[in-house]
């Protein structure tokens, strides 16, 4: 164990003490202080240097557990190891800061102005045969959700998830893939602001626009997709404020009255 980490531990404060024991192991990994791979101390020994009962470490190593930051083995060698999660983890795991955090609706779309253009433009530059025809096949699924009269929104909008996540896959970065999950984790988890917008007319034309982002990725022209995806996202955004300026301030859809009511975004797309 790197003597730096073990000095620089804090004692629980008034935060719940698993989630203080939880975040320094964390950030121990994130400086290099703990690497991939390494033994933690026992749960005796992380009690006493962490100040705070067995009890609470436990909780705190089953949280990085499931968080996929950590590995518990059984046994004469077993204990518990440093490991490194997988994307669909990391996107969990930053879906519970977006939670936690209480981003609204105009938080995302104001993200997704610089994030999603650009994955589409990275898509077009490294998507291969394989995704290119998912690519096509996730827009003409999109379409045709749009055309049932009776679909409920949350499964027209799973449609438009599933394309959004396809798109990050395409563009082989794995943060993005991460970044992609949680985002669209939390949609789905959310109550959909965007909702009250909705419309045949707007899921067709929804539909469109990830069409023309897929055809400019099957055509490799980095540059077209990343302009469809822009109009995409900006239609939205543009859909979100409406809202927004409809409620007025301290609205539904506005600041804190947001925050309390979705404990997350508002919107797809």
């Amino acid at each position: 164990m790197p003597q730096e980490w073990t000095e620089g531990v804090q004692v629980s404060d008034r935060r719940r003490g698993s989630d203080r024991v939880a975040q320094q192991i964390q950030d121990a990994v994130a400086t290099g202080a703990l690497i991939v791979g390494e033994r933690l101390p026992n749960e005796r020994e992380l009690s006493r240097l962490f100040g705070v009962s067995r009890a609470t470490i436990r909780e705190a190593v089953r949280r990085l557990e499931t968080e996929g930051m950590v590995k518990v083995r059984r046994g004469v060698s077993g204990g518990t190891f440093v490991s490194q999660p997988d994307p669909g983890r990391l996107g969990l795991a930053l879906l519970a800061l977006i939670r936690f955090g209480e981003a609204t609706a105009r938080d995302f779309t104001e993200f997704r102005a610089g994030f999603e253009p650009e994955t589409a433009w990275w898509a077009a530059e490294r998507a291969d045969a394989a995704d290119r025809q998912r690519l096509s096949a996730l827009a003409e699924d999109v379409m045709a959700r749009a055309r049932v009269e009776d679909l409920s929104w949350p499964e027209f909008a799973e449609g438009d998830i599933r394309f959004h996540e396809a798109l990050a896959d395409a563009s082989k970065n794995p943060i993005r893939v991460a970044v992609m999950l949680a985002v669209h984790e939390a949609f789905r988890q959310s109550s959909a602001t965007i909702v009250r917008h909705d419309s045949s007319a707007w899921r067709i034309d929804q539909a469109q626009q990830l069409a023309a982002v897929a055809a400019a990725v099957a055509a490799a022209d980095a540059d077209e997709a990343r302009r469809c995806m822009a109009v995409h996202v900006q239609v939205n955004a543009a859909a979100v404020q409406a809202i927004v300026e409809s409620d007025g301030p301290g609205g539904p859809a506005d600041g804190n009255a947001a925050k309390k009511r979705d404990k997350g975004v508002g919107q797809h797309g």
